[in-house]
């Protein structure tokens, strides 16, 4: 409706791009996955046919009912979200232009004493190795992104967690990504100056320039791609919108994810997290205040989330010791939560044990657990 309204459609060609090169780092990726794993199976484990066990667990995976029936309801939620929020994105600067660039721009130099964020990293930004390790993780962000969706999708258990993730991920983008940046729009420093708003961000722009002739820093190349879009050369827009930035946005919300899973698969996903801030400010995309919104406002629905689906899970049960004589379930707390699958506040899950109370109080049936 949105995108009918204003005429904005996505701009395929662009799609397809980043389709292509998607399927080129999965593929590798799981090459490199691959050869490890019958590595480790050969040499690690010492199996007598390496290729035999891990084609068996690999059918497993593709043979498991739940995990596949998880797979095609959270696939096609995403879809179609994804594909609805692509019309939401480029319609943000045709229904309300950009009119916040300075205020950020003036807010983010207050902040940082005086002086642009881009400023107090120029050590860095001479560096045309580092702005080109910046930008292969700026688009690596793409390819995290969609390994935490996908796994969270064709997870085989329908957990708390998982839930919590998704239903985060929905919302950080329908309210930060859409609702937040429509009332704040704003386009970023990489066209600060193209909006003729002066040139607090030309030194940095031009710096970018200088090591793109030495390596190819493909944040350029697609800053101007999206604003010829915006100018309506090509047939769609992906559209331009700096604040909150939804890579810090979801950067963080994986890093949160991850670190319920694993704590080093946390403190890994949180250095990516910084180096995702670092790199929206060295390669031009946001303003310092964008990254720093963008983490609070993700922090902020995966704590909201969680605590509503607890609570939610919470009242799916109500204990009444006074039936407990007539076989009602007894409720206890496990004393570990299972494989960071915990209920979504981090409280540990429930085990439900269906059982009647003998005439001492004692539970005279089988334990059946049930994680809620």
């Amino acid at each position: 409706m949105i995108g009918a309204r204003v005429g904005n459609l996505p701009d395929f060609g662009l799609l397809a791009e980043y389709g292509f090169y998607l399927v080129v780092y999965l593929w590798v990726a799981g090459c490199i996955y691959a050869a490890f794993r019958l590595l480790w199976l050969a040499f690690v484990d010492g199996a007598a046919s390496p290729l035999r066990l891990f084609l068996n667990s690999f059918w497993q995976l593709l043979s498991d009912r739940r995990r596949i029936a998880n797979s095609v309801n959270g696939l096609v939620a995403i879809m179609a979200f994804v594909s609805g929020f692509a019309v939401l994105k480029g319609a943000i600067a045709l229904l309300a232009p950009f009119s916040w660039d300075q205020a950020f721009a003036q807010f983010s130099v207050g902040l940082h004493f005086g002086r642009p964020t881009y400023q107090w990293v120029w050590w860095i930004i001479e560096s045309p190795q580092a702005v080109r390790f910046l930008n292969l993780c700026y688009n690596l962000w793409f390819v995290v992104l969609l390994s935490a969706i996908f796994s969270n999708v064709a997870a085989a258990r329908d957990s708390l967690l998982r839930h919590q993730f998704l239903l985060s991920f929905m919302l950080l983008w329908l309210i930060g990504g859409f609702g937040i940046a429509l009332i704040f729009s704003s386009a970023g420093p990489c066209y600060y100056a193209r909006l003729g708003l002066g040139d607090l961000y030309q030194p940095l722009m031009d710096a970018l320039q200088s090591a793109n002739q030495q390596y190819p820093i493909w944040a350029l190349s697609l800053q101007d791609r999206l604003w010829g879009g915006y100018q309506g050369l090509p047939s769609g827009s992906m559209g331009i919108s700096a604040f909150p930035s939804m890579h810090v946005a979801s950067a963080v919300l994986i890093a949160l994810h991850a670190t319920r899973l694993s704590a080093r698969l946390g403190i890994l996903m949180w250095i990516f997290a910084a180096l995702i801030m670092l790199g929206s400010v060295v390669l031009g995309w946001h303003y310092a205040i964008d990254g720093y919104a963008g983490a609070l406002i993700a922090l902020a629905i995966w704590k909201i989330t969680g605590a509503a689906l607890s609570r939610a899970h919470a009242g799916t049960v109500t204990i009444s010791e006074g039936l407990s004589d007539l076989g009602a379930p007894l409720i206890r707390l496990r004393p570990q939560p299972d494989h960071g699958l915990a209920m979504a506040d981090g409280a540990y899950p429930r085990e439900i044990i269906c059982g009647q109370m003998d005439q001492e109080g004692r539970s005279s049936a089988k334990d059946g657990s049930e994680s809620l």
